[in-house]
């Protein structure tokens, strides 16, 4: 019994009531076949064979539903080689050849089965006395009208629902991708600004003109900074999704600016900017990219070199713009460095290859650097997008 597949109440009393639908027509007064119609077996006999084999077919609709759809054409084909249709077999035959295109993806199937009762038919007639050519055009009507129409009907519904279903699951993955956004947004942001306080707690501490207890307060503030980051870093794991396009920066922020205020911070970091007659020609996803290279590169230095001084130079470089950030190897504070969430540099080297740029993060002789070219145009940026 544990081989035996099972399925829910709900679709075993559909699928009685199903067959007492294709069954129902049975119990109505007989009908018969039309003088010169080409006969095969008694009615009476096929109408009795069809409820055990109409329940067969409502049985397998849900597995094999070209088997299903094939059971009362079988029938109809042995009552006349023209499909009988009429009264019995007409709710079977439509039924089972909508269910048919609502159940099954695939038209090779179908189709080949309407072929086959086509040519099944027309081998009756051959064998049939008195068949004409006006039999056979009988019979391609009575496929195209009982099965092939419901089959398409059912087609048509299933597309439809497939639509549908693909609308939602594009409006789930948009909300995830917006919500990997907002949490790059917060990862870059946020952990650069408790980076910044963590470095202005360290600065404190060994400051002349505090005392003991400024100390131990300064300290404590850095240790809840760095919490807080391992924190952001732990909920920013939750909220990414790979893949996704850069956030944006926060209004009216330039590097210029976010330099400034990582050197009111206490960060010894220096700005040689030299691409200010050319930033009007930077495109938009570029700007962007070169504002998070040197925020990247300015929080790691906080985390991984507090103290060290660090360079930020933006330059030409022919049709591209350079900017690189340089820290040097010689934390003149102590203190553990502030938790890693792993995608930074990841997440950068995405943003600037998306950019049509190419990033290069590595340790030099005394310290490390970040490097980053980028298109001065944004023709350029797209044509390297679709090379890459």
């Amino acid at each position: 019994m544990s081989g035996v597949k099972r399925f829910p109440i709900g679709e075993r009393i559909a699928d009685l009531v199903l067959w007492a639908v294709v069954t129902a027509p049975l119990l109505l007064p007989s009908d018969s076949i039309q003088p010169g119609q080409p006969a095969g077996l008694p009615l009476p006999w096929v109408r009795i064979a069809a409820v055990p084999l109409l329940g067969l077919a409502v049985y397998l609709a849900r597995r094999q539903p070209v088997a299903a759809a094939a059971l009362p054409a079988a029938l109809g084909l042995a009552a006349t080689p023209e499909l009988y249709t009429t009264n019995s077999l007409v709710v079977a035959h439509v039924a089972l050849a909508y269910l048919l295109g609502r159940r099954s993806a695939g038209r090779r199937a179908a189709l080949l089965l309407f072929a086959a009762v086509c040519v099944a038919g027309a081998l009756l007639m051959l064998m049939a006395p008195g068949a004409t050519l006006a039999d056979g055009l009988t019979l391609i009507v009575n496929v195209l009208l009982v099965l092939v129409l419901p089959w398409l009907a059912g087609q048509y519904l299933r597309q439809r629902d497939e639509l549908a279903r693909a609308g939602w699951q594009f409006a789930d993955r948009a909300r995830l991708r917006e919500r990997s956004r907002m949490a790059k947004d917060m990862h870059d942001s946020l952990g650069h600004e408790l980076s910044l306080i963590a470095l202005r707690a360290a600065a404190l501490q060994v400051a002349e003109d505090i005392g003991p207890r400024g100390r131990q307060a300064a300290e404590e503030l850095r240790q809840a900074a760095a919490a807080a980051t391992q924190r952001l870093h732990e909920a920013i794991r939750v909220l990414r999704e790979d893949g996704e396009g850069a956030p944006v920066r926060p209004a009216g922020e330039t590097v210029a600016s976010l330099v400034h205020r990582a050197a009111a911070s206490g960060m010894p970091v220096a700005l040689d900017d030299r691409l200010r007659h050319a930033a009007q020609d930077l495109p938009p996803m570029a700007d962007q990219a070169i504002y998070r290279v040197v925020q990247e590169a300015l929080t790691n230095a906080t985390k991984h070199a507090p103290g060290a001084p660090v360079t930020v130079t933006l330059r030409r470089e022919g049709a591209q713009a350079e900017v690189s950030v340089v820290n040097r190897a010689h934390p003149a504070l102590a203190g553990p460095p502030l938790g890693s969430g792993g995608y930074g540099l990841i997440s950068l080297g995405e943003r600037v290859r998306q950019a049509g740029g190419t990033l290069r993060a590595q340790p030099i002789v005394g310290g490390f650097a970040v490097t980053a070219r980028l298109p001065l145009t944004a023709g350029v940026s797209l044509r390297q997008c679709r090379n890459g």
